[in-house]
């Protein structure tokens, strides 16, 4: 009987190929976009998963209350070891330090600029799962003069050969052991590195990290399987309390595994992150999959008529009203089959496509293809249910007196219902378009708006420790270029000061208040450089010896300590009580979601990160070869890598420009879908009243007196959609822009014209089928009569 079934479902296929390759076409356009969606989404679940003992790892943090409480994800070294050597429940304090820096690698006659590096203390191996090629993971780490490679690495300067043992020597003089080899660290890994060096390392370049107020590394605490979490937490922050009455931190842990998607902390809690863009894109799937559901629904009632007198035979013969629902449940299940099948080859053929548009990496190895096989089966069975249970028991309910006498009609109820799917699909198609155009228009906004800081022709290049014993020379050598106009250094990119201190002292600051401020180390001419505009005051200059010692702060810092005419006044910083000797207007130097926060800028041409080149506005090759050439004679060892400060910018807001290009190709995809099934319905309304067409022709009404006719009822649906639509549309986008600080508003006019585009594109929709209909042979429609 089920051969049957299939034979009876493919002829039907075979008889209404039009309509068949419409359906299939939609079902396969929004498995297509629910496949890519669902891939993205399972890989950003999986990110951190592969560790056996992840579930018991935990982040140490700390929320401390700097003029505003801030969660602080890095904290001090011996903050660690206090909270582990002080609770039994904890078994390893994993010690982390993670940057980027030109470190000159050099090896068997072999050199090269590494940058992904981190510390770690030795049971880092032991207690995250990152498998060793080659070494022993309890002794890889234990030594000052030992590191560990990837086998990229490995493979790069030591060929096949077997580098353990091998030494490699560092730019800053340090001879390294190669102790171990571990696989290269994969994509779905949230620590990305090519070289690990122990931490004791760090400690001994870096000795102010064992001070109890720095807080520049990451804790890992390994807690024993079955330990109350909240109990230890409140135990931790009971034990940090008697150890240190005068601080009010607060201790919590969080889990390691959730990090990657809640980084987002507000008010000393978790308050989202990437999984907010989870779980906006898994929703979105879900609509995309739905609205193509709906359309097969519409589709497949339009064509009612062509299988009506079908039913009607069958149920004459004896056919029970459950065969004929599973017989059309089982065409919707084959069509669904056909769909999943066209849509998961596309898939695999435009993945490289959206690897690159998402920065992802997905491939489809055996494991990946058949955890994805299994979820391409339950899509296509949960397609094919929910699309075709309508449609099923639609056809099953015919009558077979009524449909052999020419009867097809289904009811006031059916009709109700396929309008009210027509309106969902419209109301979710508006809410693509007004979110696609209201994202486009905030992003616009943040490329064009004005920072406070000229970002266009700046030219940044990571510093490197052959750099100083050359900087007088190369300074001398930028300073007669023509294609430079000016250069200064950084600690950090002005895009991105990451820095928070709470040192900001004044006469008069209340004692209990601390501040929560951006230290900014820079060089000469730091202010003409980066085009900040100088509101009083002046820059550091070399005329100036006390300049050593002097601040410059922005407006931000002014309000927070009540200032007027600071210029000359005294402020405690880093570098202890110093004149201020410029303010300069308020510049955005983090993203747009936060708001501007006091800066001081403190003097420091010597030791720095960054240095910055602005350059002339001209041929970009010609000033970068110019750059290069400088950087050649004087610093060879270190081949010039150098970027742009646009695209520093760019990848701020990488997340929000991948949202944006979604957006856009979610509005069309839903728009396509939705018209696919507004088309059915008119094709399936034409039908129904084809005689009454033919009769109000005969008795002289024009061809746009049809149109009209057919075309009012889809355009009210349209607009119901439209106004059920705008409410919602509205609250998703007002959610969404509050996560800026500065953004734009959402107007009147985002809704009037999505509106109107809706309308048009539904109006184009619907009028080709009934021009077609006003345009049929009245004879023909009632020659039956």
């Amino acid at each position: 009987m089920i051969k049957n079934y299939f034979r009876i479902a493919w002829r039907s296929l075979e008889r209404s190929r039009f309509f068949a390759a419409l359906n299939i076409a939609g079902l396969a356009f929004g498995m297509a976009v629910c496949m890519f969606i669902l891939c993205w989404v399972a890989d950003e679940y999986s990110v951190d998963k592969f560790h056996t003992n992840g579930k018991n790892m935990f982040r140490l943090h700390v929320n401390a209350d700097w003029g505003g409480l801030r969660t602080l994800t890095t904290t001090p070294v011996v903050l660690g070891d206090e909270v582990k050597n002080s609770f039994p429940e904890i078994t390893a304090d994993v010690k982390v330090r993670t940057y980027e820096a030109n470190k000159l690698f050099k090896t068997g006659g072999k050199s090269g600029i590494e940058k992904r590096m981190m510390y770690a203390t030795p049971n880092f191996l032991q207690e995250f799962d990152y498998p060793l090629v080659a070494g022993d993971k309890r002794t890889a780490l234990t030594q000052p003069n030992s590191i560990v490679l990837t086998a990229a690495l490995a493979q790069k300067y030591y060929g096949n050969s077997n580098p353990i043992g091998k030494i490699i020597s560092l730019d800053d003089g340090k001879s390294l052991q190669v102790t171990a080899v571990i696989s290269n660290v994969p994509a779905n890994s949230s620590l990305q590195f090519d070289f690990i060096l122990p931490f004791a390392l760090t400690l001994q370049d870096d000795p102010w990290l064992l001070r109890p107020g720095s807080y520049s590394i990451f804790n890992y605490m390994v807690i024993r399987p079955g330990t109350d979490i909240a109990q230890l937490t409140a135990k931790i922050q009971q034990n940090y309390k008697r150890l240190h009455p005068e601080q009010k931190n607060e201790l919590w842990l969080q889990p390691f595994q959730d990090i990657y998607l809640h980084e987002k902390y507000e008010n000393g809690k978790v308050a989202g992150g990437r999984i907010e863009y989870v779980r906006l894109f898994f929703i979105t799937a879900i609509i995309v999959l739905a609205i193509a559901c709906i359309n097969f629904m519409n589709l497949s009632t339009a064509q009612a008529s062509r299988r009506a007198r079908e039913v009607g035979v069958r149920k004459s013969l004896g056919a029970t009203h459950s065969s004929l629902i599973l017989q059309f449940t089982g065409e919707a299940l084959l069509m669904a089959a056909i769909a999943a099948i066209i849509a998961g080859v596309a898939v695999w053929l435009l993945m490289p496509v959206f690897n690159n548009f998402t920065g992802k990496h997905i491939t489809f190895t055996i494991p990946v293809i058949s955890k994805y096989l299994l979820g391409l089966l339950l899509v296509t069975l949960l397609t094919g249910l929910f699309a075709g249970s309508y449609p099923a028991f639609v056809l099953s309910r015919f009558l077979p007196v009524k449909v052999l006498k020419g009867d097809i009609s289904s009811g006031a109820g059916t009709s109700l219902l396929r309008k009210n799917l027509v309106v969902l699909q419209f109301v979710l198609s508006f809410i693509f378009l007004v979110g696609s155009v209201v994202i486009y228009r905030q992003m616009n906004y943040i490329y064009h708006r004005n920072l406070g800081q000229d970002r266009e022709n700046i030219m940044y290049v990571q510093l490197d420790n052959g750099f100083p014993d050359k900087q007088t020379a190369i300074e001398q050598s930028l300073a007669q270029l023509p294609q430079i106009k000016s250069f200064t250094y950084s600690n950090f990119l002005p895009l991105s000061i990451e820095g928070v201190s709470a040192d900001l002292s004044w006469e008069g600051k209340p004692e209990q208040m601390v501040v929560n401020t951006a230290p900014l180390q820079v060089g000469y001419d730091y202010v003409k450089t980066m085009g900040v505009a100088m509101k009083e005051g002046r820059d550091f200059s070399r005329d100036f010896a006390t300049d050593s010692g002097a601040y410059i702060i922005n407006e931000a810092a002014v309000r927070v300590m009540g200032m007027t005419n600071p210029v000359g006044k005294q402020i405690g910083f880093w570098k202890g009580k110093g004149t201020i000797i410029g303010v300069v207007k308020d510049f955005h130097f983090t993203s747009l979601r936060e708001n501007i926060n006091p800066v001081v800028m403190m003097l420091e041409p010597k030791d720095n990160n960054y240095i910055m080149l602005r350059l002339a506005r001209g041929d970009v090759a010609t000033e970068v070869a110019a750059v290069e050439k400088v950087f050649a004679r004087f610093n060879p060892e270190y081949p010039l890598e150098y970027h742009f400060l646009d695209e520093a910018f760019d990848n701020m807001y990488r997340s929000e420009t991948m949202l944006k290009k979604l957006a856009e190709v979610f509005a069309v995809v839903a728009v396509l879908i939705s018209c696919l099934g507004l088309f059915g319905l008119s094709v399936f309304t034409a039908e129904q009243r084809k005689k009454e067409i033919s009769i109000r022709k005969i008795l002289g009404a024009s061809v746009m007196n049809v149109t009209t006719l057919l075309s009012r009822d889809f355009l009210w649906l349209v607009m119901i959609g439209i106004l059920l639509a705008t409410p919602v549309s509205w609250y998703l986008m007002h959610n969404w822009l509050n996560g800026f600080a500065y953004h734009v508003n959402l107007s009147a006019w985002i809704f009037l014209s999505a509106g109107v585009l809706a309308i048009l594109i539904a109006l184009a929709t619907v009028s080709f089928q009934s021009v077609k209909a006003a345009l049929a042979n009245p004879v023909k429609s009632l020659k039956s009569e």
